[in-house]
């Protein structure tokens, strides 16, 4: 006869943890250990298996064993009241404790241990108390706190299928911004849901309108098709000409502050990935490359990105395009004026990354809306490092002159690329460079029969140049 505890869980997951614990379905690894070979928790011990006697040394290559070899199956990670169950359970059977000593623990637990035991049949106020004494123990995030009190007022039939999507999408990831993604996404949609957008987050306050709706469950709905349409908004961003450059790798790319404050909830609003602001934004984060120059988490930034998001949140035919754009220039640094841009860069040693990106937004400059730029390419160093000591400036070494992109591999019609060239002198490397896919690269072979230190620091004027062009977002004079 199966037992079913006379207790009401909020999570429908610990409702069934409760059930499996009171009819002693305990999914435990302990079980198929020798418990006589182990004498505490230490990982670096041997696990004798008492199925098979297979010795082990390290915990989790036991567990791995006993999941590919004896069909055990780990207890599932959503229910908490069920896995804190576990960890206490393995912990008195590894500890070998003999009758009188768990009596003695029993009696502590009852006699020693002050437990305030709350009976109540109200769902509401249970989820108040949990939030009420949330301030001891262990801190639980904000979001699992609002989770209760929403749980309460959805439907039986429906609590797991809101509790599951509610995970799934909290728990998204992102390639670059990989801390907390999920969540990052849910305070943005909460704030859209409102149609406001904040500096600071009251969860409590921002979820009220559905907490208190009279139908939780249908806004539940359209609050996670808001989340569901910017995962999407992301993808596209991701896959965007030029947004793109800035979404493949951690090493490049803007402040969170830009999406959460302004792309996001604008392409979000006006149904439409501008492909013009992210194009914008891009010549702003490459004019700005390797200057310690103010970034989009800075308050000159944030504050006009959130009036002009609200701005656009109250009327989608706002031009916001405009005022981003002179947000942009009003708040630009001297170090990137025309003049000092050039000056800087004639001297400026690049970084791998830095430079690798940095030609690849030049080469997406050069290429038509029907090609697409391979992010594959590979920094290849023009004069070969070999040589750094025959040149007189051996700083123009790592110079932008001295830098191009080349396929990281052999191409199947013959071409060679940067892990087959590696450190040959230029006169080896032309045929590569004339077959190359980048036109940058190509550009090398046609205009220089031989490369030398005064051609290193003539490519470079010529690319300054270019960057100078292509980066720009105003024309910036020292006077403005």
């Amino acid at each position: 006869m199966k037992i079913i505890p006379n207790i009401f869980c909020i999570n429908p997951y610990d409702m069934e943890g409760l059930v499996n614990i009171f009819n002693n379905k305990i999914e435990s690894w302990v079980k198929y250990l020798d418990i006589n070979k182990i004498d505490n928790l230490q990982d670096e011990q041997v696990y004798k298996c008492k199925e098979c006697e297979t010795k082990i040394s390290k915990k989790r290559d036991f567990i791995r064993h006993i999941e590919n070899q004896h069909s055990f199956v780990k207890p599932p990670t959503n229910s908490k009241v069920y896995n804190c169950f576990i960890e206490i359970y393995n912990y008195f059977l590894l500890k070998k404790y003999n009758e009188q000593k768990l009596i003695d623990i029993y009696k502590f637990i009852l006699n020693k241990i002050d437990i305030q035991f709350y009976d109540c049949n109200d769902p509401v106020y249970v989820s108040r108390i949990f939030d009420w004494e949330n301030n001891r123990g262990k801190s639980v995030e904000t979001l699992d706190i609002i989770k209760n009190p929403i749980l309460v007022r959805i439907p039986d039939n429906k609590k797991v299928e809101i509790y599951e999507k509610w995970e799934e999408l909290k728990h998204k990831t992102h390639n670059i911004y990989k801390t907390n993604f999920g969540q990052k996404i849910f305070d943005i949609a909460i704030q859209i849901y409102n149609k406001v957008i904040n500096r600071q987050i009251n969860h409590d306050e921002l979820f009220k309108p559905i907490i208190n709706n009279n139908n939780t469950y249908q806004e539940m709905i359209i609050f996670f098709e808001i989340i569901e349409n910017l995962f999407i908004i992301m993808e596209k961003i991701s896959n965007d000409k030029f947004g793109r450059l800035i979404n493949n790798t951690v090493r490049i790319c803007i402040n969170w502050e830009a999406y959460m404050w302004c792309l996001l909830p604008i392409f979000y609003y006006t149904d439409n990935i501008d492909t013009k602001l992210l194009k914008l934004i891009c010549k702003w984060y490459f004019r700005n490359l390797q200057f310690k120059n103010t970034n989009f988490n800075n308050l000159c930034y944030s504050n006009d990105f959130i009036e002009i998001t609200n701005k656009v949140l109250k009327n989608k035919s706002y031009d916001y395009y405009t005022d981003i754009e002179k947000c942009l220039n009003k708040n630009h640094d001297t170090s990137i004026d025309e003049d000092n841009y050039k000056t800087s860069l004639k001297s400026m040693n690049f970084r791998s990354t830095n430079a690798t990106y940095l030609l690849l937004f030049l080469e997406t400059c050069y290429s038509t809306d029907l090609q697409t730029v391979s992010l594959d390419y590979t920094l290849e160093h023009i004069y070969c490092q070999k040589l750094k000591d025959n040149l007189s400036n051996q700083s123009l070494m790592d110079n932008i002159g001295n830098l191009t992109l080349i396929e990281g591999k052999n191409s199947e019609n013959g071409h060679t690329g940067n892990f087959s060239l590696g450190s040959k002198e230029y006169e080896k490397k032309k045929k590569s460079y004339k077959n190359s896919g980048c036109k940058i690269t190509r550009d090398v072979e046609q205009n220089y029969e031989t490369f030398e230190e005064k051609n290193i620091i003539e490519r470079n004027s010529k690319l300054i140049e270019k960057l100078e062009k292509y980066t720009s977002y105003k024309k910036i004079s020292p006077k403005e």
